[in-house]
């Protein structure tokens, strides 16, 4: 594929993220590497048939990597505002992702990434009722899609949100807003739980995208056919949750004298950047996965 440096540029800084919703106000997503190690594992593992459809799809205008972090970006558009709450989901104490799932899909509305995540997915398999669904969704709010493309949209939005369900703090409880209303130390500078797992262990590491992407690889490859076994939005929430848990239950395991914050530092990277590897490993096979099975 051709790229045009200019033109990937123009595209990154013509958006400045901002939002105001559940889960954040200042960031509701991976950090933009966090995105990139995902799209870049889920596009190292695409059968051929699978690569030549995206390929196509964006038109040899835009790596896959760089399309992934879009759908932040439009969030300085007001317009897009819709699609806020397609970033992540609020799964509670008492509650399973199946029992959120079957909830929200009684509301004619698209409520969550889970009810994303399967919309993207039949818009790329071209059934026409989920399409013209997202049409006028566009169309209502007054919206374009990415490149003049349906597909493409939905393709950067796919990659996206699986990306999203995979971090855990994106699958919320308690609004708590996923995280950023606890203060932390990070590093000894002050932070929020939600930025420590957006990007925080990620940026410590000193890695660029593709380095930590080939690196998560190497450790994680012989993770892969179960991964994928689970292929199920559902699941991969629940295990979400399951570390969510994990992270609020050791959040004060070691504090601050002085102001009494969490105090997370070499310790925290240590016992939980396998924790995030994983996460963003399996994000990756497993957009794979959906991908390779649409477009065999």
């Amino acid at each position: 594929m051709k790229y045009s440096l200019i033109y990937g540029l123009l595209l990154l800084t013509a958006y400045s993220p901002s939002s105001k919703n559940l889960v954040s106000e200042n960031s509701m997503r991976w950090g933009q590497n966090g995105h990139r190690i995902v799209a870049q594992i889920c596009f190292d593992e695409l059968n051929d048939n699978a690569m030549s459809s995206v390929e196509d799809i964006l038109s040899d205008s835009a790596y896959l990597t760089q399309i992934v972090t879009w759908p932040d970006f439009i969030r300085s558009e007001k317009n897009w505002d819709f699609t806020k709450p397609w970033h992540f989901v609020t799964i509670d104490p008492g509650k399973t992702p199946e029992q959120v799932f079957n909830e929200s899909k009684a509301d004619t509305a698209i409520n969550n990434a889970m009810e994303a995540i399967e919309l993207m997915k039949s818009i790329l398999k071209k059934e026409k009722r989920s399409i013209d669904r997202f049409n006028g969704l566009m169309k209502a709010n007054k919206v374009k899609p990415l490149y003049g493309s349906v597909r493409a949209t939905a393709l950067a939005f796919l990659t996206h949100f699986i990306g999203d369900i995979h971090q855990p703090m994106h699958v919320g409880k308690n609004k708590d807003a996923g995280g950023n209303m606890i203060s932390v130390l990070f590093f000894k500078e002050r932070s929020n739980l939600h930025s420590v797992w957006d990007s925080g262990i990620i940026e410590q590491e000193g890695l660029s995208f593709k380095q930590l992407s080939d690196f998560i690889i190497k450790h994680t490859e012989h993770k892969k056919l179960d991964w994928q076994r689970k292929h199920r939005v559902t699941e991969w929430a629940k295990e979400s949750v399951q570390l969510r848990e994990k992270i609020y239950n050791t959040l004060y395991d070691q504090t601050d004298r002085s102001s009494g914050l969490p105090d997370l530092y070499y310790q925290y990277q240590h016992d939980f950047i396998g924790h995030m590897e994983d996460r963003l490993a399996a994000g990756g096979y497993r957009a794979a996965a959906v991908l390779n099975e649409i477009f065999k």
